[in-house]
C-alpha cells in the first residue's frame, strides 16, 4: 500500500476531534507519529495530539447521537458524534452521498458496532482502508459528551407513563375500539386485550360514553362513536345497492379511524351508511362527491399481521367492490413509515411528507416481503416476495403531473388549502389534525440490545434552499414495501428498501391488493402520509396530520380524473 491511514487527535473545549486521512508514505511526518500499527492493524498510524485544527469545510457531514448503556449503572450515556467527509474535487453529488451513506451503514452495523471510543475510531480507520471507500480522502470525527439534562439527550425510548391509571385505560380502550371500527367489541374482549379487571373496564367505558366518544349498541357491546355533525349517518340492515343519481366510480380504502375521518373531510354532499353486526364484521361506507366524481370510502375493521385481520381486510375489500360494481379506480389512503436517507437531502423522506406509490425499475409498485432466506452460497440475504402494480397508470400519471407542476412552480400546491379546510372541518375531533413541531421529527436506529443512535437529518444543500417550503409536505414517489421481517430489523429494512427502491414501509395490504386485482380493478394507487420511520404504526403524535395530508393530495388527484360519460 502506498498510503497510510493517519489519525490525529485535537481537543477544543468539550469537543474532541479525530482527523483521519489518507497520507502517502513519502509525505508522512515521522516527528508527529506516536504509534504505527502492525499485523492486522498494518497501515494505521496514530499521531501525537495537536492543538492546531483544520477549519476547511467538509464536503458532506453526518451527525448522530449515541445512547449506549452503561454496564454498571444501566443508564443510557448520551454522546454527540459528527462524521465529516472530504472527497476529490471532481466527485459528483450522487457519488458523495452514496459513498458516505454506505460507509455509515457499515459503521453502525449492530453486530460489529464498537461500544467504546477506541474501538469506534479504529473501525473508522479500518473501513477507510477498504477498496470500496477509495473516494473518501479524509474523515473527521467530532466527539462530545452531552449533558443528560439536554432535551436532545433523550434516547427516544418510551418513558414511564406517570398519568393516572384510568386515563391510560381510557386511551387504550379508544385505541382498540378505533382499530376495530366499525366492528363492535364486547366488554370481556376489551378486558382481555388490556389484561385489566372487567370492573375497571366497565367504569372507564361509562366515562367514555359520558364524553360522547363511544356508544353501547346493546348491553356490554361497544363501538367508537364518530363525531361528525356535517355528515348524514344512516344505520341500515342492508347496504344500499341502488343509489340515487350516479353511482360511485372511485373507491377509497382506509385502515385507521383517523384516516377515514380525514378522507371524509375531503367530500361534499356526503352520507354515511353503517351496517352493524353483533357477531362478525360490520361495514361502513361514506358516499359523496370530490370534484365531479361520486366516491365511496370505507374503513377496514382491522389490518395487520394476524391471519384473521388479513382475511377480514380482504373480505371487506371484496364486499366493497361487489356492492359498488361501477368502481373504476381504487385509492388506498392513509399513513405509513418513511425510508430515511442519512446523507442525501433529496432522497431523505421526512415526517409529514406525502408518498405516492410508483413502480421501481422492475415494475414493482407494492412489494410484500413474506420471509427472509439466508443464501449461504452467495453469503447474502434473499427475500421471498410478492408484488403488485396497476395495469392502468392513470392515477400515477396524474400524481406525477401534479408533482412536476409543483417543482416548476412552488406556488402550485392546491392540497395546502385542502389541508386547511380539513383542519377547520375536523376541529371538533378528540385529536388535533395539526402539524407537530419540527423538534418531534427525530430519527432513531437500534444498534443492538438496548443501545440506540439518533441520526441527524441530512443538511440542506446550498442550491436547494430556494426550493424549501418550511412546514409544508413534500410529495415523493417510489415503491412501497411491507412485511413482518422488515419491521423488526432496522438494517434489514434499509437493505430491502435500497435494493427495491422503496420510499415507504406500510402495514400489510397484500390481501387487500389480492382482492382489488381479483376483482379486475386495473387502476389503483397508494397515497400515504409519513408518520414515523418504521411502518406508520408508532408515532401517534403525527398520525392525524399525516392522514390529512394524504387525504388532501388524494383530493387533488381525484379532481384531475377525467369524468366518465354518465358523471
Amino acid at each position: 500500500m502506498d498510503e497510510e491511514i493517519v489519525m490525529t487527535p485535537t481537543k477544543k473545549g468539550n469537543t474532541t476531534t479525530i482527523r483521519i486521512e489518507k497520507v502517502r508514505k513519502s509525505q508522512l511526518d515521522s516527528s508527529q507519529v506516536a504509534h504505527k500499527g502492525g499485523g492486522q492493524h498494518s497501515g494505521l498510524v496514530i499521531n501525537k495530539q495537536t492543538d492546531t485544527s483544520d477549519t476547511s469545510a467538509p464536503h458532506l457531514q453526518l451527525e448522530f447521537k449515541c445512547f449506549l448503556v452503561n454496564q454498571k449503572s444501566g443508564m443510557h450515556i448520551p454522546e454527540s458524534r459528527v462524521l465529516k467527509f472530504w472527497f476529490p474535487l471532481e466527485t459528483d453529488y450522487l457519488e458523495k452521498v452514496t459513498t458516505a451513506y454506505e460507509f455509515f451503514k457499515e459503521l453502525v452495523r449492530p453486530e460489529s458496532f464498537p461500544r467504546d471510543y477506541v474501538g469506534f475510531i479504529k473501525k473508522v480507520m479500518k473501513q477507510l482502508q477498504l477498496q470500496r471507500y477509495n473516494l473518501i480522502k479524509r474523515t473527521d470525527v467530532d466527539l462530545r459528551q452531552m449533558d443528560e439534562l439536554d432535551p436532545q439527550a433523550s434516547s427516544g425510548r418510551p418513558k414511564e407513563d406517570k398519568r393516572p391509571r384510568e386515563l391510560v385505560v381510557q386511551e387504550q380502550l379508544l385505541h382498540y375500539l378505533e382499530s376495530a371500527y366499525p366492528n363492535i367489541l364486547p366488554t370481556d374482549d376489551l378486558a382481555d386485550m388490556l389484561q385489566t379487571d372487567s370492573a375497571v373496564i366497565q367504569e372507564q367505558l361509562r366515562v367514555l360514553t359520558e364524553k360522547n366518544l363511544i356508544k353501547e349498541m346493546e348491553p356490554g357491546k361497544w363501538v367508537r362513536k364518530v363525531l361528525d355533525q356535517k355528515t348524514e349517518v344512516q344505520i341500515v340492515k342492508q347496504m344500499p345497492t341502488h343509489i340515487e343519481g350516479s353511482k360511485p366510480t372511485v373507491a377509497i380504502i382506509t385502515s385507521k379511524y383517523y384516516e377515514k375521518l380525514a378522507v371524509d373531510a375531503m367530500m361534499e354532499e356526503k352520507t354515511t351508511f353503517v351496517k352493524y353486526k353483533n357477531e362478525g364484521e360490520s361495514n361502513v361506507y361514506t358516499i359523496g362527491f370530490i370534484g365531479p366524481h361520486k366516491v365511496v370510502s370505507t374503513k377496514l375493521p382491522a389490518i395487520g399481521r394476524q391471519m384473521a385481520a388479513q382475511i377480514s381486510s380482504g373480505n371487506t375489500t371484496t364486499r366493497l367492490l361487489g356492492t359498488f360494481n361501477d368502481i373504476e379506480h381504487v385509492l388506498l389512503v392513509g399513513i405509513s413509515g418513511g425510508v430515511p436517507h442519512y446523507t442525501d437531502f433529496y432522497s431523505h423522506v421526512r415526517l409529514g411528507d406525502v408518498v405516492v406509490s410508483t413502480p421501481n425499475e422492475k415494475g414493482q409498485m407494492y412489494i410484500y416481503c413474506d420471509k427472509v432466506i439466508q443464501d449461504r452460497e452467495k453469503g447474502m440475504v434473499q427475500y421471498s416476495l410478492k408484488s403488485w402494480a396497476p395495469l392502468d397508470p392513470i392515477l400515477m400519471n396524474i400524481a406525477k403531473e401534479l408533482q412536476e407542476k409543483t417543482r416548476k412552480d412552488l406556488g402550485f400546491s392546491p392540497w395546502d388549502q385542502y389541508i386547511k379546510d380539513g383542519q377547520e372541518l375536523l376541529q371538533g375531533q378528540q385529536v388535533a389534525f395539526v402539524r407537530p413541531g419540527p423538534e418531534t421529527d427525530r430519527l432513531f436506529m437500534n444498534i443492538g440490545g438496548q443501545d440506540m443512535i439518533e441520526v441527524g437529518h441530512p443538511p440542506v444543500p446550498e442550491e436547494a434552499h430556494g426550493l424549501l417550503r418550511p412546514g409544508k409536505p413534500v410529495v415523493r414517489s417510489g415503491a412501497i414495501a411491507s412485511g413482518k421481517p422488515l419491521i423488526n430489523d432496522d438494517q434489514m429494512r434499509l437493505d430491502f428498501a435500497g435494493r427495491h427502491k422503496c420510499v415507504a414501509i406500510d402495514t400489510e395490504f397484500d390481501q387487500v391488493l389480492e382482492s382489488i386485482v381479483g376483482n379486475r380493478k386495473e387502476s389503483f394507487l397508494f397515497i400515504r402520509g409519513v408518520t414515523d420511520y418504521l411502518d406508520g404504526t408508532k408515532n401517534a403524535e403525527w398520525q392525524p396530520y399525516c392522514a390529512l395530508v394524504a387525504a388532501a393530495f388524494m383530493k387533488a388527484v381525484i379532481e384531475k380524473l377525467p369524468c366518465a360519460p354518465d358523471e
